[in-house]
């Protein structure tokens, strides 16, 4: 009986696309999302993915990319090393999120956070296939951005290839550090953001997230 609901959630987002998202739970959307496939249409360096109807790419550099919509960012971070290395999510449930789930699909683990940070703004926090992304919303974007994080996350298709050598060469966009989303999962600061307060060799392609300053 749960698969045959699963079924009737997956269709109704497929044929109506978020016209009825906002009328489900978050559990509901996080646990059949997963399950719909996404063409990829965005081709990077060393990984391609799906990007969503509304969304188009605004900056991105060799293992980031920030994705616009008329009125929210999203930003990607893509962990090659933890790929290579087939790093596995510890990730523990934060009862004192405003959500909290664990995802497990396709022999990947991963993790859905929300938390109310302040002036009614909204963090999501989804770690999935390698990857992570952040995006600041309001209360009646949550549901909406839940669906497009969480379609880019698992169309993710990397090559293993191009990231070996992208490595060896050390050209990736974080020499200074090897950040790791899996040892960071329970922060709830910008994947952009670093120790060193940069987010790539060059200062002046530092991007700021204006949804998270005061």
């Amino acid at each position: 009986m749960k698969k045959k609901i699963t079924l009737l959630i997956v269709i109704l987002i497929t044929l109506t696309g978020c016209t009825k998202v906002s009328k489900l739970s978050y559990d509901e959307i996080v646990n059949t999302v997963i399950n719909i496939k996404k063409e990829d249409n965005v081709y990077r360096k060393g990984y391609k993915f799906y990007l969503p109807n509304g969304l188009k790419i605004s900056d991105a550099g060799t293992n980031y990319v920030i994705l616009s919509s008329k009125d929210l960012n999203y930003y990607l971070y893509v962990d090659f090393v933890s790929y290579i290395n087939n790093s596995k999510n510890n990730y523990t449930i934060n009862e004192n999120a405003y959500y909290s789930n664990v995802i497990n699909y396709n022999n990947l683990d991963g993790y859905v956070e929300i938390n109310l940070i302040e002036n009614n703004k909204y963090l999501i926090e989804i770690m999935y296939n390698y990857a992570k992304i952040e995006v600041m919303v309001d209360d009646d974007q949550i549901n909406s951005a839940l669906v497009n994080t969480i379609n880019i996350l698992k169309s993710i298709n990397y090559n293993a290839t191009i990231i070996e050598k992208l490595l060896a060469d050390d050209k990736l966009d974080y020499t200074e550090e090897k950040f790791d989303i899996f040892e960071n999962s329970n922060n709830n600061s910008s994947v952009l953001t670093h120790e060193d307060g940069s987010n790539n060799e060059n200062t002046e392609d530092i991007i700021k997230d204006t949804d998270f300053l005061n």
